[in-house]
């Protein structure tokens, strides 16, 4: 049984077409990671799930519910972090937590003690002195320790460092291996390609054809990123497509990209990667208006 199913979802503010026929079907126990722009229909896709959205078209069921009519259910049996989180700032971090937990009949408590100790929070000070990145811990333990069986996480690590990013990775994970179902949306995409079972990208209101992803992986495999030491002359045979700000080199050889690599010496190459496709170079290929054509979802 898919934990959602949706065909031909449509939603328009106004004029503006934010949602355009999509098609998404995802089993239970997945992770399906939504990557795309500000302004692609990612958290307007979301929203429509729990309900919070109605749409215009097209038919959706959420945990076998139609969110337009059981959206009161739905969120007792899921969870929804907003991209926007909003936190009470009157109440201490320990009075809101007790007050968002409360609407949720069953809680992990295992989970909420490790999250507790590894977010660290002061849940005895008023939320109102928190930064950023605490408010978020503070959102993501309401949002993670509830023990439903879908779990909708716009933006999980805004305003999260790296180190807290890593744990929250092993949090979701964990949870996937429970048999939870997890969809998030995020802007590091690195992170995605590894945490997610699977990759949706939403360009413009529509996902992206996974024919065209192929071919542009396949085109992306082609690239050679190297970075040289100082003063070191290219070799011929190699076009420079892009530059990165730490001097690393994007190129396309005339030939095998190893053989071309062997006609510099030995100590001129700091770093060199041949056929490795970045989720980073796909999502801004996959954004460059010459190729960006709508396509379906298969």
């Amino acid at each position: 049984m898919n934990t959602i199913a949706i065909t031909g979802l449509q939603k328009a503010f106004g004029p503006r077409h934010v949602l355009r026929g999509i098609d998404l079907q995802v089993p239970r126990g997945e992770l399906l990671g939504l990557v795309g722009p500000n302004g692609a229909g990612k958290s307007t896709l979301l929203r429509t799930l729990v309900g919070l959205v109605t749409r215009d078209a097209g038919e959706v069921a959420v945990l076998g519910r139609d969110p337009n009519d059981h959206a009161l259910s739905i969120r007792r049996d899921s969870c929804y972090l907003p991209g926007e989180t909003g936190v009470y700032q009157q109440m201490t971090g320990k009075a809101f937590l007790d007050f968002a937990l409360g609407f949720y009949p069953r809680r992990q408590q295992g989970l909420y003690d490790r999250l507790l100790a590894g977010f660290e929070l002061p849940l005895a000070q008023k939320v109102r002195s928190y930064s950023a990145g605490m408010k978020q811990k503070l959102a993501l333990i309401a949002s993670l320790v509830p023990d439903v069986d879908l779990y909708l996480l716009d933006e999980p690590d805004r305003a999260l460092d790296a180190s807290v990013r890593f744990f929250l990775r092993s949090v979701l994970l964990d949870l996937k291996a429970q048999g939870k179902t997890i969809v998030l949306s995020s802007h590091h995409l690195s992170e995605v390609e590894t945490l997610a079972d699977r990759l949706e990208f939403l360009l413009d209101g529509a996902f992206v054809a996974q024919e065209r992803l192929a071919a542009a992986r396949t085109r992306l495999r082609s690239h050679t990123r190297v970075r040289l030491a100082a003063d070191v002359a290219l070799p011929s045979g190699a076009t420079v497509l892009a530059r990165e700000p730490d001097g690393t080199l994007v190129l396309l050889t005339d030939r095998d990209p190893l053989l071309w690599l062997r006609d510099l010496p030995p100590d001129a190459v700091q770093s060199a990667e041949v056929g490795i496709a970045r989720l980073e170079d796909l999502y801004q290929l996959l954004l460059d208006p010459t190729t960006n054509q709508r396509g379906g979802h298969s």
